[in-house]
């Protein structure tokens, strides 16, 4: 990059590696799991109970999930945030949950986005341009279905 005055800085997801948040969701996955190994066959439980959380609440788990896959991908705007924390609050207002419950449904989300990350190898670009778009149109849409969203939309 020196001496050149237009080279753009490489991202993590140039990279091949996911965005910083990202890696950090997965290092506390993965010390999560670790810890639960070391408490003989509570990983098991762990796992059960981010299954049970996912099977439980199917919508919000693909709502965080699809914000994982944004944030994967490195397609995390304004508007998408928006988008996916009005989504996140729809559903939640519709059916409450305790803050352990949510914290469940939102871990399973991560693990399930890092397990499809690493799934897709060095298809990573292909599932961001598919999957990861289709997340970023409904959050969009969804922020800018609001009076928020319409506001700064040009004609």
């Amino acid at each position: 990059m020196e001496g050149s005055g237009n080279a753009k800085p490489a991202t993590d997801f140039d990279q091949g590696r996911p965005p910083a948040r990202a890696r950090l969701t997965r290092l506390a996955a993965a010390a999560t799991l670790l810890a639960g190994a070391t408490i003989g066959g509570a990983a098991v439980a762990e796992e059960d109970k981010y299954d049970r959380a996912r099977a439980g609440h199917p919508e919000l788990f693909k709502v965080y999930y699809d914000e994982n896959v944004l944030e994967y991908c490195g397609l995390l705007t304004h508007e998408s945030a928006l988008g996916f924390v009005m989504q996140r609050d729809d559903l939640l207002a519709a059916r409450p949950l305790s803050e352990d419950d949510v914290h469940d449904v939102r871990v399973a989300g991560a693990i399930a986005a890092d397990m499809a990350y690493g799934a897709h190898g060095l298809g990573q670009s292909h599932w961001c341009k598919t999957e990861g778009m289709d997340a970023f149109n409904r959050f969009v849409t969804r922020y800018r279905a609001t009076p928020f969203g319409t506001a700064n939309q040009t004609p």
